[in-house]
């Protein structure tokens, strides 16, 4: 048994979000086999009711540090990261309240690994006192270098779109320099490992899947003939917003024309406004923040994946998936995943080919049970987390054979 520290940029619980639930998914694994402690900050008050839900995992506790999520707090963080040096991303993750509470957590207690969720977290490494001499993992859950990059190419000109700027251009190879601090890397991905493993060519690296808990995503029990296709996601992601907006623009109005119907759901947390208002054109829906997606994806003709930016590997795809629900992706947005285009989802990346697959399915039952059994099994087989995780296990003994 190993005394492992994970630092989190956020309090994985609500988890309504795919980092939240890979990070959740991680101490439920670890908490089988280790002794975990979480270091965490809270962004609202609220969240506070949420810890307890953690600390069946965490037998070392759970940390907890107050941060500001007001805009003046926001700039403040930046700024003051530009001034000194800091890519805007690292700058907005940067709190001293958090550096003092990784210090006096690593003061009292000898941990054998400290894993850091996201490149973005690198600087705590600094916060970790020596006593124990513990080995550092990072875990990876996109390439966040590639995901900006991706983002830029659509991002409007706004404070957004600046942030993106500096963190390309003026601070190139941060995420890099930021690998090469560690023992030991987790990918989600192989396309994600390609680009992490020349960054850091002395780290040990892994590749831990996303997965899904096929048992609460279980198959829905009878079919479905339903006018609905939904989209899942946190909703203040830009991403996320970029994809909503972009299938309501240029796909759902000629999509309404053949199937008059058909109603377009975009369920997830915190949508900005630009989100809020397509809800006012006809067939489209915005939930904002639900406490099950499984409802709206067991009710879903399909999911439809329509992403043009981010990265890692796509939550969103594995639920619905699991719950046998076909699912039409853009190549981008189901990349990194073992899926087949025809076999076990469609794969569309022009208005065209969206409309035409969400009609095919509309039209023929036979090729959505088809496509939603194929998924099922592909997720019993490959995705389950606690499949998917054992990798983990195998890093910390790499890191933690190679000795101080």
């Amino acid at each position: 048994m190993l005394n492992i520290l994970l630092i989190s940029p956020w309090l994985p619980w609500p988890p309504h979000d795919g980092a939240r639930i890979r990070i959740g998914e991680t101490l439920r694994y670890l908490a089988r086999r280790h002794r975990v402690t979480l270091v965490a900050p809270i962004y609202a008050e609220q969240e506070r009711d949420q810890v307890a839900n953690l600390e069946r995992w965490c037998a070392g506790g759970v940390h907890t540090v107050a941060v500001s999520d007001g805009t003046v707090a926001r700039l403040q963080r930046m700024s003051g990261g530009l001034l000194s040096g800091v890519p805007p991303v690292q700058a907005f993750h940067r709190n001293a309240a958090m550096w003092e509470c990784i210090r006096r957590v690593t003061a009292d207690t000898a941990f054998d690994i400290v894993q850091v969720e996201f490149s973005f977290l690198t600087h705590y490494l600094r916060a970790v006192t020596p006593r124990g001499r513990p080995k550092t993992v990072l875990s990876m859950h996109n390439v966040e270098t590639q995901r900006f990059d991706r983002e830029l190419e659509r991002a409007s000109w706004n404070a957004r779109r600046l942030v993106l700027l500096a963190d390309r251009y003026l601070f190139p190879g941060w995420e890099g320099r930021a690998l090469r601090s560690f023992d030991g890397v987790v990918a989600v991905s192989e396309l994600d490992a390609a680009w992490i493993r020349p960054q850091a060519p002395g780290a040990e690296l892994r590749i831990v899947r996303n997965g899904v808990d096929v048992e609460f995503f279980g198959p829905r029990s009878t079919p479905v003939r339903s006018n609905s296709i939904v989209f899942t996601g946190s909703m203040d992601y830009p991403p996320n917003i970029d994809a909503a907006r972009w299938f309501a623009d240029e796909i759902f109005p000629d999509l309404r024309e053949r199937l008059p119907e058909l109603r377009f759901l975009v369920v997830g947390r915190r949508p900005p406004a630009e989100v809020l208002a397509l809800a006012a054109r006809p067939g489209i829906e915005v939930t904002g923040e639900v406490n099950d997606v499984r409802p709206y994806i067991g009710n879903a003709l399909a999911l439809v994946v329509p992403l043009r930016s981010g990265g890692g590997t796509r939550l969103k795809i594995l639920q619905a998936m699991s719950m046998a629900c076909p699912v039409v992706s853009t190549t981008l947005g189901a990349e990194g995943l073992e899926v087949g285009d025809q076999e076990n989802i469609l794969l569309a990346d022009t208005p065209r080919h969206f409309i035409d697959s969400v009609v095919k399915l509309a039209q023929s039952p036979e090729l959505a049970a088809r496509l939603g059994e194929a998924g099922r099994r592909l997720t019993v087989a490959e995705y389950d987390w606690q499949q998917c995780l054992r990798g983990l296990d195998d890093l910390y003994q790499s890191v933690v054979a190679t000795g101080p």
